[in-house]
């Protein structure tokens, strides 16, 4: 009986010094992948413009962006039910400016202070050249089917005021650009 237990016990041990699950080239290779995967989702190489469920943190859009890049949003305001346009730009910091706002009337929650330069383009009296910091340095909407809402980037638009954006609340904000996104973007 001494025997078959030395044997045994003489197998358990040539198991766990052969590391036959693993072998050291497979250790290797595991910690391999395992770098390069952290990698993808660590190392930035850019920004993104996104727009994200600002509720559950799911990103609804996003595309990539550089310094000086404009968007904007158009949208029917809801007491004065007359089309505003609010532009904005990323400045050399990453932050958000709103750059010009474009309404047909003043009144509530529409600009009225005399900052910028006012002029009427179109029908729209526009007030440029603001360069002020968006508070908190993101943009949050609350979108609704009842008025047209949309928001423009470079050639791209995006309908706030249809699913899966209306009746969700909506955080616009720059965010740092991994390689794994980059990688998205390519399919």
């Amino acid at each position: 009986m001494s025997s078959n237990r030395s044997t045994e016990q003489d197998n358990q041990k040539a198991l766990l010094s052969s590391n036959a699950f693993f072998k050291k080239k497979y250790w290797f290779l595991i910690i391999a992948v395992a770098t390069v995967i952290l990698l993808l989702f660590t190392i930035n190489v850019g920004k993104k413009i996104v727009i994200e469920d600002l509720q559950t943190g799911n990103i609804l859009w996003q595309e990539e962006v550089e310094r000086g890049d404009w968007f904007s949003h158009r949208y029917i305001h809801s007491v004065e039910k007359s089309p505003v346009i609010e532009k904005f730009k990323v400045n050399h910091d990453w932050e958000i400016l709103t750059m010009e706002s474009w309404t047909k009337s003043f009144g509530a929650g529409l600009p009225y202070e005399d900052k910028g330069d006012v002029e009427m383009k179109d029908g729209y009296f526009v007030i440029q050249d603001l360069n002020k910091p968006v508070f908190g340095g993101e943009l949050k909407f609350q979108p609704s089917e009842l008025y047209p809402h949309t928001f423009r980037f470079k050639d791209k638009e995006v309908t706030f005021s249809e699913p899966p954006y209306s009746e969700t609340k909506i955080l616009v904000d720059i965010q740092n650009a991994t390689i794994w996104d980059c990688i998205k973007g390519l399919f």
